[in-house]
């Protein structure tokens, strides 16, 4: 590389710089005049911090993604011969396939996997014959993922 080249290279580098340090003392202006105007609103509310973001989440009806309760892992349904001859009659029934994953709690690809034969190697339980399971479909078995 000659000298001229890394001369204009230094001086691209240079305005970069240039920008960047413009950028980021801008934002840090903004940051400072938006924490003294918070500073000045909790002390003319007269509530302690905690207490005035919940009464503006309660107010304005803003929901928070933290609130939610831990509910544990997803529990995953077994998939029977049952359930997807059931899955197949729906479906060959004119029923949505997004609708029958949802009433039967599967996933959409799994339901696809059924039509297209990926579970056709499963055998019937002796539950339910397929006379009775036209009448009575059954309701799918919740196993945990963990075995």
């Amino acid at each position: 590389m000659n000298i001229a080249a890394q001369l204009r290279l230094l001086e691209k580098t240079s305005t970069r710089i240039a920008k960047l340090k413009k950028r980021l003392l801008d934002e840090a202006r903004a940051r400072k005049t938006l924490e003294s105007r918070l500073e000045c609103l909790v002390r003319a509310s007269g509530l302690p911090p905690r207490d005035l973001v919940f009464a503006l989440v309660d107010h304005y009806k803003i929901r928070l993604a933290g609130r939610r309760k831990n509910r544990g892992r997803r529990r995953r349904t077994t998939i029977t011969a049952e359930l997807r001859d059931a899955v197949k009659n729906k479906v060959n029934g004119g029923v949505s396939m997004n609708r029958t994953a949802k009433e039967f709690a599967i996933s959409y690809a799994v339901v696809i996997k059924m039509m297209r034969g990926h579970y056709d190697k499963l055998k019937w339980t002796g539950a339910l014959t397929p006379a009775e399971f036209t009448t009575r479909p059954p309701t799918p078995f919740i196993k945990s993922a963990r075995g």
